[in-house]
């Protein structure tokens, strides 16, 4: 489900899917969409994700991403922000109309949430509400890692 990640729906992602010209994407269509090409991938239960190796994972939103699961109010993920690497440099993706929870596991970053910018280390959890803006970067040699969990209505 990784090769589908991307930062806005008209980015290009290496698997894509299309609808006819007269289909509307509804919230309904969408409830049943994303869970059935998360399942459709997954062979058996218990539903296995290997994520943390870049073989792994793909740029989106400015680093590195491993997709956990998609379903109607929850979206779930890995990142990994190398030395250089921005979330969210384009203002247009700096906020989002649902909460955000960062679980940062392992490293350091440097943020910028609601305007205020201040430095997270392993082991913080940052909370952006919805419709506030945030950005992170890697200013450090090493990389950081973080679990991001976005969920609410239009999730």
């Amino acid at each position: 489900m990784t090769a589908m990640g991307r930062a806005k729906m008209t980015d290009p992602a290496p698997m894509d899917f299309g609808f006819a010209n007269d289909f509307q994407l509804t919230p309904e269509a969408m409830a049943t969409l994303l869970p059935f090409t998360f399942h459709f991938w997954t062979k058996g239960q218990p539903e296995i994700v290997s994520f943390g190796e870049l073989e792994q994972a793909r740029v989106v939103h400015g680093a590195y991403a491993t997709l956990f699961y998609y379903q109607s109010g929850l979206r779930s993920g890995y990142y990994r922000i190398e030395k250089g690497q921005h979330i969210n440099a384009d203002e247009s993706d700096q906020t989002s109309p649902f909460p955000s929870l960062f679980i940062l596991i392992d490293g350091a970053m440097d943020c910028r949430i609601g305007g205020r910018a201040m430095s997270l280390e392993g082991k913080q959890t940052v909370l952006v509400p919805a419709g506030v803006t945030h950005e992170f970067w890697n200013p450090h040699d090493t990389p950081a890692e973080f679990i991001l969990n976005m969920f609410g209505e239009g999730a």
